[in-house]
């Protein structure tokens, strides 16, 4: 693989964690504008809860339906990312193991993968390996799928407004709002497993596979060199 240049590097870096940034602040502005008048655009849904109303607290099983009783987060598990904002789709992949995580994206034909492991954070870039933060731009929680998973507790009693299938498999939806913005988080939670299969907001769609299923996330091979000043700061790690 060749080898950027240090500031060619860099200026990669930067401009991802920057395109990231716009993408999670949009969604967190709870703005409700369009493209056209520079707020963030709506992801569209490619699914629609049917009118089942299944909205009691118990299923037809006499399970209960209730969001604290039936969604459950395991410690690892994959997933895929599509954010929108300003007329720019970013679209990752990644996994999550015990709060750690990795994520890989593509920023102008440059692939990009960032690591999160313990308090150490790694981006990997045209070959190189750099150890350290943005001081501005992408918060680690913004990209932290682990942010959802105390929602169940957070709230418990909410119930199902219909019920859909996601690649064959049924699943419940959840819709529970969100600080800051008139639309809602909607969750997709498997009837069978109570995993989550997919979560959608505004301009970002997130969707889980491989539950249980992940192998823990590892530092990227070879020598990281920490970033230098202008805007980053070096985190622990070697």
């Amino acid at each position: 693989m060749q080898k950027l240049p240090r500031r060619h590097l860099l200026g990669a870096v930067c401009s991802g964690m920057a395109v990231l940034a716009g993408c999670s602040s949009d969604q967190n502005s709870g703005s409700d504008e369009t493209a056209d008048g520079g707020g963030a655009e709506t992801t569209p849904r490619t699914t629609e809860a049917t009118d089942t109303d299944i909205s009691t607290a118990d299923g037809d099983d006499g399970r209960s339906n209730r969001f604290g009783q039936v969604a459950q987060f395991p410690d690892s598990y994959a997933m895929t990312a599509t954010m929108q904002s300003e007329g720019r789709t970013i679209e990752m992949t990644g996994r999550f193991y015990q709060g750690d995580m990795y994520w890989s994206f593509d920023q102008q034909g440059q692939q990009m993968e960032m690591y999160h492991i313990g308090n150490s954070t790694y981006t990997v870039a045209g070959g190189q390996c750099l150890r350290g933060s943005m001081q501005r731009g992408m918060d680690r929680g913004e990209v932290d799928p682990g942010r959802f998973s105390d929602q169940p507790q957070r709230n418990p009693d909410i119930t199902p407004v219909g019920r859909d299938t996601i690649d064959g498999e049924e699943v419940l939806v959840y819709e529970i709002s969100q600080a800051g913005s008139q639309e809602p988080v909607t969750y997709y939670i498997l009837a069978e497993s109570g995993y989550p299969r997919r979560i959608e907001a505004e301009s970002m769609q997130w969707d889980f596979h491989s539950w249980g299923s992940v192998d823990p996330i590892q530092k990227p091979e070879g020598d990281c060199q920490s970033m230098p000043g202008g805007g980053m700061t070096a985190e622990g790690g070697t």
